[in-house]
């Protein structure tokens, strides 16, 4: 309103100046006049037309956003964008308690497994099909794949087969990320590919004694060959022991939630409990040893970790690298380890008032200019297709980020149903049952599914 205000009082005064200047007004172009020193004055400025978005992004400093929104409004200079720092985690929930007043986002990001649940809650904008296009062929195909639903709205459901399905892209991937094998290099030369050169080596690592003055053997003083920078009964880890042994929740597809399929894990829990279990906590529990932390404290040979542990093992000054996961030997077969494939998505408000300007600014983030400045703000695997990794500067000679490129080319893509939130709570109580307390794995599974339909149905209710 005082903009407004301030343009009706400019151009008052202007024409109260033509008013007072008879019938021989002055020549605007004239450079002896005393009212404009001979510049033209030109409103053309004035009336250009300016919009505003606010930008829910997960970074805390600001430093990426800020270089981002700089090279943004070198394209869209009229386009202000406010952005707030907001946790990928938490976007969604606070979407939907302050969108509606509008207080909330026209652009914010989530982590992949939360995009079927935003479909549902009406929170998303499909993206424009020029959009998805453009993308095709530039953005990594598994990044399109977890961006990509067939949701018929009238039924509420995600099977393709429904009646008014229809495939839509509902967010763009921005960074993705997976697990692999960290290695430290000051005690592995070469890192191991199979899991049974892993075992045979723990084996001697673990029984060794820490030193002359102390005794202890490496397992004794909780320092095991292995270990992971989560717990042993977080399925999203486990994932690739149990594609070893041909599992995948939710059937070959990950999108059938009649098929969660707990009852495929047995030969796979049977493995982990006899072979996996004993070089990496012995008898102890699934949580009983900081793998992470000795991983970061440089104590033991192997972790596996993800990109987002960069940062703390880079300030900690370890020398160390990333490696394909191994493979296992299943039935006389070397079998992969395919891990989840993960991403971050930046998605627009469906009911933003300037879902235009939204939809620009989450196209810019799949640029070149943005993807870099992704890379050197935040260390991220930009989700571009690999061949097109090495026009981001500094990712062409990154060979941690660019392993882990490689193990997404064999990863799949993490399930995004919306039944997904009722997996992962039985299926760490089922390793739990077995790596714990040694309930028979077939037991374990059962049980597992038995809660899994439960949460379901009660979710349906």
């Amino acid at each position: 309103m005082k903009k407004i205000l301030t343009l009706l009082i400019v151009l008052a005064s202007v024409f109260t100046l033509v008013a007072c200047g008879g019938d021989d007004p002055t020549d605007p172009t004239d450079p002896t006049d005393p009212v404009n020193n001979g510049e033209r004055i030109d409103f053309g400025d004035i009336f250009v037309p300016s919009s505003k978005i606010r930008v829910w992004m997960d970074d805390e400093n600001g430093e990426y956003m800020a270089a981002v929104i700089e090279e943004f409004n070198k394209v869209y200079p009229n386009i202000i964008v406010e952005f707030q720092h907001m946790g990928s985690v938490d976007a969604r929930e606070l979407l939907k308690t302050f969108g509606p007043s509008g207080n909330g986002a026209d652009v914010f990001q989530f982590p992949h497994d939360q995009l079927a649940q935003a479909v549902l809650e009406d929170l998303v904008l499909p993206l424009p099909s020029a959009l998805q296009d453009s993308l095709e062929g530039r953005s990594a195909p598994l990044g399109l794949e977890i961006a990509t639903l067939s949701y018929d709205e009238t039924n509420n459901s995600f099977d393709p087969t429904s009646a008014n399905a229809v495939e839509s892209l509902y967010a763009v991937p921005i960074s993705l990320e997976s697990i692999g094998l960290f290695y430290n290099k000051d005690l592995v030369t070469t890192p191991a590919t199979t899991m049974e050169q892993i075992i045979a080596e723990a084996l001697v690592w673990n029984a060794e004694p820490m030193s002359e003055s102390d005794a202890r053997t490496r397992a004794e003083a909780g320092l095991f060959y292995l270990g992971t920078s989560s717990h042993f009964a977080d399925s999203y880890f486990m994932q690739p022991f149990y594609s070893a042994f041909d599992f995948t929740p939710f059937g070959p597809t990950l999108d059938d939630p009649s098929a969660v399929g707990f009852a495929d894990t047995v030969a796979a829990l049977t493995w982990i409990r006899d072979e996996l279990k004993p070089i990496t906590t012995g008898n102890a529990n699934h949580n009983s040893v900081s793998g992470g932390t000795n991983f970061e404290n440089g104590d033991i040979p192997y972790v596996i970790a993800g990109p987002w542990n960069h940062e703390a093992y880079t300030a900690a000054g370890l020398n160390y690298g990333v490696a394909p996961m191994p493979t296992i030997n299943v039935n006389g077969v070397d079998k992969p380890m395919n891990t989840y494939a993960g991403a971050q998505l930046a998605a627009v408000y469906k009911y933003s008032n300037n879902t235009e300007d939204a939809s620009k600014f989450v196209e810019f983030l799949t640029t070149d200019i943005a993807m870099e400045l992704m890379y050197e703000y935040k260390t991220k695997l930009p989700a571009l297709e690999n061949s097109l990794l090495s026009t981001i500067a500094g990712v062409s000679t990154d060979d941690n980020l660019l392993q882990m490129a490689d193990q997404l080319l064999t990863s799949v893509p993490m399930p995004t149903i919306p039944q997904v939130t009722y997996y992962w709570g039985p299926g760490e109580t089922m390793i739990i049952d077995v790596w714990n307390n040694g309930v028979d794995p077939a037991t374990a599974a059962a049980d597992a599914e038995t809660s899994y339909r439960a949460r379901v149905d009660l979710a349906n209710q």
